[in-house]
């Protein structure tokens, strides 16, 4: 790729004098045949280039001289040491070169400032060699430097260099370097990163020879593995070269969770896995078991558990890496337990039959279904044993059906699953609707299985029943006579007829919802209108002024009659409306006062050519005569010179402008809120509405906001993921609904400005009833409303209802959608409901029905509070809720009725004595105690008689052994001489210890043939002011009978005395506290008994 930059042997050698031949063969050296080539004071310092081929380069040079007197400065450079042919440029003679660098090489620095800079242009692959260097000093000397200069041509450039810091930690911020190859000015690279989240690029930066940018960012796992470019761009060559480096960014473990896998015989194993760069080296296992959390010795990554037991046991692992450590959520391990929650669903195949599926969850699992039918209260064990069965429906009887689900832990049954019958029509009514010309149109309504086909009507006169010769579902028939008619219909299917309960006809009737009207006229007066519904209609108004409390018959008999108001005083008017039948009075109406300007507003109609018409409304008494109009545009408020009532504006602007008016009367002003002018935007908020339509079809019609409006509607219909444009594009469209498939329609509305689509609208399909609920509601005297809802298209026309006592399902009576039940019994009663629907039929979980009980599960709480306080607190669970709580004291075997009876007491704590406290809970179905809940004590020191001393061959050991519930402090007493506590001086040696209330000190006395009869052994409490002290007796162990003597089998009967005393004292450490607690054990069964 690049050309060889060494210098051949016979270039050097072509480079060379004659004399500097002769001088190199003679051995003689080469400054002795060269003056003045390295005499005292010459120097030059270039830097070698790597450039590009077809640009330019430019070689930074400086020289020095001598300090001499000169009259000119002249410099040339050239290829091969002092050989004048192959100069490439000569500052004295621009045209002395060789014919291949005539006008691409110049000398661009100032010889005068010492600057021997030189400039190639349009460079080429033979240009890559050494150069050197000539200065001429006219009128002193001249000289060539001997230190060659290296320029290198590329054809294509170095890649980038970039540069990474030694370590990238995730949250300490790095920097990136990206070096380009740069020689030429007119060449110079642009330089890309590619693009990193979280990072920013410093300014371009140029120095030897190369230009350099800085990345910075903020490292974070997002960025471990990702590949980061740079790339230099020279546009002068059109070369493109890029780097790459992959990113090594480190961080902590992250995402730590467990993954369980089954194993054989009833082993799970465990595995922690963790994200993390350096990966995790060291995995912790935790396992949480009734609330206690254990650290586990295992720390493989994979460990191995049993499961299957009865408790809930969790396990997490914590994942360490060198950086830090991530811990798991906890995995529960699966518990084993027999079926439940078994059901059974229903679903209708064809030829009226219907599958049934039996669904149960047990651990493990259910290997066996078997299947039970109800009929006429018999229950009869199927043949079929399979998870799903298929049987027949349709049968007059009422049938249910209901699995049990078997595993080898135990089994479960599901409730039984009605099936739906065929019965004749039931739940008949008649609807009446008015229509013109005094006639009624009465419509009949039925519900039966398989439909009715047949409908019979019916008419009630005097008595009299009369059959229709009408028989369509709706007919027509007049009203307004004064005997009272009733219809009513029958509906007829082939299983049998249902009559409807008669409706009446409306009659004829006196004048009834009378009221009066109010409108202003002109002069100050008011137009006040009576109106009356009667059956005939009204023929006489009566008029009545109220003023002052007091009631004045007008001499005004007409309908609407004309009075003044503007009075300060306060007048109302009411009417009485006649007919023949009767008559009625209105409301008193109050006539207005006079009052100032009020309610002011600003109503917006859009006229033509981008136009607003403005309008002041103001409501006053006397009436506004002025209106002033304001405009605000952008926070600033100017007062137009348009005064009436109604200004016109343009509209269609980019800022947003309000305007707002003053409305004057000769009583005051008011001003409305400003109201904003709107602004021209694309169409926006588009949504599409479903109306329901004859003959299953929906009407479906597109809503959008756009200002200027939407001129243009297109539809678009989505069916199984395929999007299909139709071709129709009004505003309203009519489509078939009822489909199985899921069929989906939406809109896009278009104006000048732009169009918006909206969101798809679904349309509805049908299903057979679902998600069947029962919801109860307290009602008054211990009743109970429960409603069933359910979900289904078509909608559900027919409500079951069951009750289950005593595991026995009863069908109730009652078939409306709400039913209402008492409550309280002891025994627990649940209910549910079936909804069916001409598609089938769904059934509710069972409710239960609360019941009452007098308090039970009585239990106190205690807290500890500040100053020796402990607050009880009373807990029971009653039906209805306890009302009372009694509290009791019991103190040295005596029980106290306490004077205070909230749930919640606060009493002392401390005192030596023991002292238990239980309460009382009371409801209007009786009451119940809690046990007994002991108070803690504080006591004095007790020396337990199992302390002693005991005297061996080299030692004296004693233990002294106190029962307590405070701090204290144990000295010994000897013939002269007092220890402490604690200690030791190499003679006397004092331990102590403590387990729960029991407190042990031991003096140990090396030495052997001490004359010490007795040791006492003293205690003081914390406070100082209780004492205590013990004599204890010396008892002397023998030595054992035979031969052994001397003195290591002292030192050894020494140690085993001592081994022996520390033996007992655990001993009686644990049958004391072992009597203590039996002890306790006594006094409570006595207190509770």
């Amino acid at each position: 790729m690049y050309k060889d930059t060494q210098i051949p042997l016979y270039r050097i050698l072509q480079s060379l004098s004659i004399e500097v031949i002769f001088c190199i063969l003679m051995s003689c050296p080469l400054p002795c045949c060269l003056s003045g080539v390295t005499s005292e004071g010459w120097s030059m310092k270039a830097l070698p280039r790597r450039a590009i081929s077809s640009s330019c380069v430019a070689i930074p040079c400086n020289f020095d001289i001598p300090s001499h007197s000169y009259t000119a400065l002249h410099g040339a450079w050239f290829k091969y040491w002092y050989r004048w042919k192959y100069t490439i440029t000569y500052t004295k003679d621009p045209n002395y070169a060789m014919a291949a660098f005539v006008g691409r090489a110049k000398i661009i620095g100032d010889l005068e400032g010492k600057n021997c800079s030189v400039r190639i242009d349009s460079l080429r692959a033979e240009d890559s060699d050494v150069y050197y260097f000539y200065v001429d000093a006219e009128g002193y000397t001249d000289h060539t430097f001997t230190k060659p200069v290296q320029l290198q041509v590329l054809d294509v450039p170095d890649k980038p260099d970039i540069v990474l810091p030694k370590d990238l930690q995730e949250g300490t911020p790095a920097h990136i370097i990206c070096k380009c190859l740069y020689t030429c000015p007119d060449n110079h690279p642009n330089l890309t990163w590619s693009e990193l989240s979280t990072s920013s690029v410093s300014n371009i930066t140029e120095t030897g020879g190369e230009v350099s940018a800085v990345l910075t960012f903020n490292p974070s796992f997002k960025h471990h593995g990702r590949t980061l470019r740079c790339t230099c761009d020279y546009p002068q060559t059109n070369h493109r070269v890029v780097n790459s480096v992959t990113l090594n960014v480190k961080y902590s473990p992250r995402n730590t969770s467990v993954r369980m896998t089954l194993e054989n015989g009833k082993m799970i194993s465990l595995s922690c896995s963790s994200d993390g760069n350096p990966a995790a080296h060291n995995f912790t296992w935790v396992k949480i078991s009734q609330s206690k959390v254990t650290n586990l010795a295992l720390a493989a990554q994979t460990i191995t558990v049993p499961y299957g037991f009865e408790e809930e046991i969790s396990y997490c692992c914590e994942a360490t890496s060198i950086l830090s450590s991530s811990q798991s959520l906890p995995i529960r391990i699966p518990t084993e337990y027999s079926p439940h929650n078994t059901s059974v669903r229903m679903t209708l195949e064809k030829g009226k039959m219907i599958s049934l599926s039996c669904f149960s969850d047990g651990n493990p699992a259910v290997h066996n279904f078997t299947w039970f039918k109800i009929s006429q209260g018999k229950v009869t064990n199927l043949a079929l044993d399979g998870q799903t069965i298929t049987v027949p429906y349709g049968f007059e009887e009422e049938i249910s059906y209901y699995c049990e689900a078997t595993s080898i832990l135990g089994s479960s049954q599901a409730l039984p699953i009605r099936f739906p019958t065929e019965y004749a029509p039931r739940n008949t009514s008649v609807r009446m609707t008015l229509e013109k010309g005094k006639m009624i149109s009465l419509s009949c309504f039925s519900d039966g299985n398989p439909a009715v086909h047949n409908f019979t009507w019916f008419k009630i006169s005097e008595g009299k029943v009369t059959n229709l010769a009408l028989a369509g579902q709706t007919i027509t028939v007049p009203y307004g006579f004064e005997e009272k008619i009733s219809y009513y219909c029958e509906a007829t299917n082939i299983l049998g007829s249902s009559q409807s309960l008669p409706i009446r006809i409306p009659t004829e009737y006196a004048p009834r919802n009378t009221s009066v009207r109010m409108t202003l006229e002109k002069g100050k007066m008011i137009s006040l209108s009576c109106f009356s519904d009667g059956n005939p209609a009204v023929h006489n108004f009566t008029w009545f002024k109220i003023s002052e409390g007091k009631v004045t018959n007008l001499a005004l008999a007409g309908q609407t009659i004309t009075v003044p108001y503007g009075f300060e005083e306060k007048i109302s008017y009411y009417c009485e409306a006649t007919n023949i039948l009767g008559s009625s009075q209105s409301l008193p109406i109050r006539i207005p006062t006079e009052y100032s300007a009020r309610n002011t507003s600003v109503r917006m109609t859009l006229e033509k050519g981008k136009m607003i018409s403005l309008s002041c409304s103001s409501d006053g008494n006397p009436a506004v005569h002025n209106f002033t109009w304001f405009k605000i545009s952008q926070g600033k408020v100017t007062t137009l010179a348009h005064a009436g009532q109604t200004i016109t504006v343009p509209y269609g602007f980019d800022e947003e402008i309000s305007y707002y008016c003053e409305a004057t009367s000769i009583l005051g002003s008011s001003q409305s809120l400003p109201i904003r002018i709107p602004t021209e935007y694309s169409p926006r908020n588009t949504s599409v509405r479903m109306t329901l339509e004859k003959g299953k079809m929906i009407s479906l019609s597109c809503f959008s906001d756009g200002n200027p409006a939407v001129h243009n509607f297109t539809w678009f219909k989505i069916s199984q993921g395929k999007v299909m444009n139709l071709a129709l594009d009004g505003q309203t469209i009519t489509v078939p609904y009822g489909f199985k498939e899921e069929i989906s329609y939406y809109c896009e509305a278009t104006s000048i400005l732009g169009s918006s689509q909206s969101q798809p609208i679904r349309i509805p399909t049908e299903y057979s009833a679902r998600n069947t609920s029962v919801r109860m509601t307290l009602e008054k005297g211990k009743k109970i409303s429960l409603s069933c809802s359910s979900d289904g298209n078509p909608a559900v026309h027919n409500f079951t209802w069951f009750k289950i006592s005593q595991g026995k399902v009863t069908t109730l009576a009652h078939a409306g959608q709400t039913i209402t039940v008492p409550y309280g019994f002891d025994e627990e009663i649940s209910y549910y409901c079936e909804e069916t629907s001409i598609l089938g039929s769904s059934q509710s979980l069972p409710i239960r029905i609360p019941t009452e009980y007098a308090p039970r599960n009585m239990s106190v709480r205690m807290t500890l509070e500040k100053g020796k306080m402990i607050s009880l607190s009373c807990f029971s669970d009653g039906n209805p809720a306890v009302h009372n709580f009694t509290w009791f004291k019991i103190s040295q075997g005596k029980v106290t009725n306490l004077a205070r009876d909230g749930q919640t007491i606060t009493v002392p704590y401390g005192f030596e004595k023991e002292i238990s406290y239980y309460c009382e809970a009371t409801s209007i179905l009786g009451s119940s105690q809690s046990l007994p809940i002991r108070i803690p004590t504080e006591y004095g020191a007790v020396i337990l008689p199992e302390s002693r001393c005991t005297q061996y061959l080299t030692n004296l050991t004693c233990l002294c052994l106190v029962r307590t519930n405070s701090s204290v402090h144990i000295t010994w007493a000897l013939p002269g001489r007092t220890l402490r506590q604690t200690g030791s001086d190499g003679i006397y040696k004092t331990e102590s210890a403590r387990v729960g209330p029991l407190v042990t000190n031991t003096l140990t006395i090396s030495g052997s043939n001490m004359a010490v009869q007795t040791v006492n052994c003293s205690v003081v409490n914390d406070r100082g002011d209780r004492h205590l002290q013990r004599r204890l007796e010396i008892q002397a162990v023998g030595e054992q009978a035979g031969t052994r003597s001397g003195l290591m089998w002292k030192i050894g009967l020494g140690s085993v005395g001592g081994a022996v005393l520390l033996i007992t004292t655990a001993i009686a450490i644990y049958l004391i506290t072992k009597t203590f607690r039996r002890t306790d054990k006594r006094k409570m069964r006595r207190i509770r008994k």
